[in-house]
């Protein structure tokens, strides 16, 4: 395949946000070409709240601390500046207020508007939870995939329908998957933080 293929188009990124009861939140930035192929990847180490944050924060701590502490702090570290920035979890959406890329949550169509109930736990990692008001989600559903952000950036959904667009007309990106990606993500954040031993 010629080399140059992946470079027809910005580069995606990816971020998964997860947490271990035990461990914490975990957190891991995967930037791919067109082919999905990786060019940068950072992690973050666990993220465990404090009583006073827990107490303080009530019913938005998990947004403060996938989308403020994590999401902020891979995003800041990357080098790269990709077309859009896709989450698995809504939790990580308000990083948007901090950077001028379109940040969507991916979900299957089925999914309920702004539920966030998926209920993946591969390799002990579950989602947050999610307690913000869905009338503050917009959503838009391409194909079998459902794009969500929040209502204050309604027009990053536009950039969802670009990116649908590009991957079903364009040869070279006709197989890419977008949920893909977090699969990688979770594998390399089980690999750099196993399970306690005693588990």
């Amino acid at each position: 395949m010629d080399a140059t293929a992946g470079s027809q188009h910005k580069p995606l990124g990816f971020v998964s946000v997860r947490k271990r009861p035990e461990q914490g939140y975990f957190g891991g930035y995967l930037i791919v070409n067109a082919t999905a192929r990786p060019l940068e990847f950072h992690c973050t180490v666990p993220v465990q709240p404090t009583r006073a944050q827990s107490i303080l924060f009530g019913n938005t701590l998990e947004e403060f601390l996938c989308g403020e502490q994590i999401t902020r702090a891979l995003l800041a570290k990357a080098k790269l500046l990709p077309e859009a920035i896709l989450v698995d979890t809504p939790t990580a959406l308000c990083a948007r207020h901090w950077f001028d890329v379109p940040i969507l949550w991916l979900s299957c169509a089925e999914v309920e508007k702004g539920s966030g109930s998926r209920s993946h736990h591969e390799h002990g990692f579950a989602f947050p939870e999610f307690h913000r008001d869905p009338a503050e989600i917009a959503t838009r559903t391409f194909g079998e995939y459902q794009f969500a952000c929040l209502q204050a950036y309604q027009a990053d959904l536009e950039a969802a329908g670009q990116l649908f667009e590009n991957t079903s007309g364009n040869k070279v990106k006709s197989r890419f998957e977008f949920d893909e990606p977090f699969e990688r993500i979770v594998e390399a954040l089980s690999e750099a933080h196993p399970r306690s031993k005693a588990g």
